[in-house]
């Protein structure tokens, strides 16, 4: 009987281990003060029972003719649960908000789950020159869109030269003689919810192409 119950005891963790290494977590990024969306994936069958929980609260319970719409602690009063969808949302939210969230629907665990990241507004950016010592005279140089970006979330940069905007994987650009005809460079920081423009930076390595002397009659 040991035997059996040891058994049965080690199928159950493999069984829970299975389940969670089988969740799919998906990043969800928000603003303090924005409302968040989570929406559980499709059903085939109508929906007659919801639970959402947050980390491993409850925080909205709704079962049809037997539990009415409920909200829980801190998202009580700041919450909308759409019994249609599932369709979860979240007003004013805040840094503490931040969390895993999962959901049940018709008593049924979904296997993707999301985790909540809150991000702030990018920084402002400034395009700094490397080396310090770079000039007309150097055959080239990098350019680095300087910014803090550690609570800003996923962030995009972009250069622009003389006017044109082109998207970048890195916030550093290679110039040299190339690009010494660009008077001007500037870079954009973007993220899911802002983007700033850095000042202009005069290109270290210009140089005014010269129109081409008139040749002599007769040449």
């Amino acid at each position: 009987m040991e035997t059996s119950a040891g058994f049965w005891l080690l199928a159950v963790l493999l069984l829970a281990a299975t389940s969670f290494s089988q969740a799919q977590t998906v990043e969800k990024y928000f603003k303090v003060g924005d409302t968040l969306q989570l929406s559980p994936q499709p059903v085939s069958a109508e929906i007659t029972s919801i639970l959402w929980k947050y980390d491993k609260n409850l925080l909205a319970d709704w079962q049809k003719g037997l539990i009415d719409l409920t909200y829980y602690s801190k998202f009580k009063g700041r919450t909308t649960l759409n019994t249609d969808t599932g369709v979860l949302e979240i007003r004013d939210m805040t840094a503490e908000d931040s969390g895993l969230y999962s959901v049940e629907i018709n008593n049924q665990v979904q296997s993707q789950v999301y985790q909540t990241v809150e991000i702030e507004d990018v920084p402002q950016p400034e395009v700094e020159v490397r080396p310090l010592s770079c000039s007309s005279a150097s055959p080239n140089c990098k350019l680095v869109c300087e910014g803090d970006v550690s609570k800003a979330g996923p962030v995009e940069y972009f250069w622009k030269k003389d006017g044109v905007w082109e998207k970048s994987q890195i916030n550093t650009m290679e110039i040299s003689n190339e690009t010494k005809s660009v008077k001007n460079f500037s870079c954009r920081i973007k993220n899911l919810f802002s983007e700033k423009d850095s000042k202009h930076l005069p290109n270290p390595l210009y140089q005014e192409e010269k129109p081409e002397e008139p040749r002599p009659l007769g040449s």
